[in-house]
């Protein structure tokens, strides 16, 4: 009796575990630009965004697309106390993204990509907290920026034939 319930559970377990999947097997890559382009980044560019910039389409030597990259970074006293110090600041990166054919350099996609976010500093010398919270911030615009464009990505593939 005592083998049946045992071979009863080892196949309700073999049984339940059938349809297992492996999600880390499925690696399905989300940026068809990665490890496939070169970027252009123009020098006024922040060290933070060119970092990122790298991270999230790699610079290899062989590379098929060539990515063309403006920054612009604008930023906006939103409320001024009576001392003219700014309470609360609003700052947009805009982004002039225009990617490339390697082999007879036509422009195949083309977009202007902008994020904003509003900051509020917490005292007029340095400040460790707030100094963070500025850098994520800014680091998360940087990402939802580039995402942005990866996501609207429609390759125009009329000057390729």
């Amino acid at each position: 009796m005592i083998k049946y319930y045992i071979a009863c559970v080892l196949f309700f377990f073999v049984f339940s575990c059938s349809n297992i999947e492996f999600v880390l097997e499925n690696n399905s890559q989300t940026n068809p630009l990665k490890n496939k382009t070169i970027l252009l980044i123009n020098k006024n560019v922040d060290e933070r965004f060119a970092r990122e910039l790298y991270a999230f389409f790699g610079n290899k030597d062989v590379y098929e697309y060539i990515l063309e990259v403006k920054f612009l970074e604008k930023k906006e006293n939103k409320v001024i106390k009576n001392n003219q110090v700014a309470e609360k600041i609003k700052y947009s990166l805009e982004v002039d993204y225009g990617l490339f054919y390697k082999s007879n350099e036509c422009k195949i996609y083309e977009k202007k990509v902008v994020s904003n976010f509003t900051f509020t500093p917490k005292s007029a010398g340095y400040n460790f907290g707030s100094d963070r919270a500025f850098d994520n911030l800014y680091e998360n615009s940087i990402t939802q920026n580039i995402n942005n464009f990866v996501g609207n990505l429609l390759i125009n593939k009329s000057c390729l034939e």
